[in-house]
């Protein structure tokens, strides 16, 4: 087991569940199943037939973010019985859920509900159009930016991850073409996220305001200790500042690439990516100084 402060990190979706983590560490699949059953009897049945290999819910937007945040939980909660804690958490866009979880700052079940509140009243406020985001690696800001004026595409940088790899959100028909052109112009990597809502552009205010609504009646704690902003890397210490936060997550842009500078500058030596697939861990290959270790080598004895 590494000897120095260990951050987790939550990520929002797996892309697979090729060699998910999970299985190579002990206690895993008992607390999953129990987690599993949980959320199937608060919040959806259908859950209940999940399995990694048949009926994943991959094609399913709700029932993957549902399946990420119990995934993260149970790791989560494997880690606290094996007397490991970090001195700092982050949630990766919609992976803020699981982080707040683990910091003690809301029950399992509200994780749930919050998700639940923010996929519906998101969506309903889109309408009919057709909305998607994007990733782009080998790009700068400015190029990306510049693609995007040139052909006044409808499209808002919403997330940073390295120096050169970016993420977009916007109308499906601009983030395609934003593709095309990013390729033409020398991107190493573009391509559409397989997501159909434009999580933390502006194009979501109104629907986060509708969320903030349907979610003011759930129980917020403050955090047992620190949360990290993926907006501006403040910690989130209050309820009340949690409750902006899980509001302001779903329309502004994010920063991954400060944050994991901010984790850096507290000599944060340990990551451990908490969920079911290596995404931010290969994010961080473009961040000098952070260390990402499989999970099972965290635990006592390894």
């Amino acid at each position: 087991m590494p000897d120095n402060q260990i951050a987790f990190v939550f990520p929002a979706f797996p892309g697979d569940y090729t060699d998910h983590p999970g299985k190579t560490l002990p206690g895993f699949e008992e607390q999953f199943n129990s987690l599993l059953a949980r959320a199937a009897g608060f919040t959806d049945p259908e859950l209940a037939g999940f399995g990694f290999e048949v009926c994943n819910f991959l094609q399913d937007e709700l029932r993957t973010q549902y399946i990420t945040y119990i995934y993260s939980c149970t790791i989560s909660v494997v880690f606290r019985k094996a007397h490991i804690s970090p001195v700092i958490t982050a949630g990766y866009s919609m992976g803020i859920y699981a982080a707040l979880f683990d910091a003690g700052a809301i029950s399992f079940e509200t994780g749930l509900q919050l998700i639940k509140y923010a996929y519906i009243s998101l969506r309903a406020s889109l309408g009919k159009e057709k909305y998607a985001m994007g990733t782009f690696i080998g790009l700068s800001e400015i190029d990306i930016l510049q693609l995007i004026d040139q052909c006044s595409l409808r499209v808002e940088i919403t997330n940073q991850n390295a120096a050169y790899s970016f993420v977009v959100s916007g109308y499906q028909t601009d983030i395609h073409k934003l593709i095309e052109l990013a390729k033409e112009e020398g991107a190493l990597h573009a391509r559409d996220l397989a997501v159909s809502i434009p999580y933390h552009s502006s194009y979501l205010k109104d629907g986060a305001t509708d969320f903030a609504d349907q979610a003011g009646h759930l129980t917020i704690k403050a955090p047992g200790f620190a949360v990290i902003s993926m907006i501006d890397q403040i910690s989130l210490s209050t309820p009340e500042i949690i409750r902006q936060e899980i509001c302001r997550n779903l329309f502004q842009p994010l920063n991954w690439y400060k944050t994991m500078q901010v984790l850096l500058s507290r000599n944060i030596g340990t990551y451990a990516e908490c969920g079911p697939s290596s995404g931010l861990a290969k994010n961080a290959k473009f961040v000098d100084g952070v260390k990402f270790f499989p999970l099972p080598s965290i635990l006592p004895g390894s």
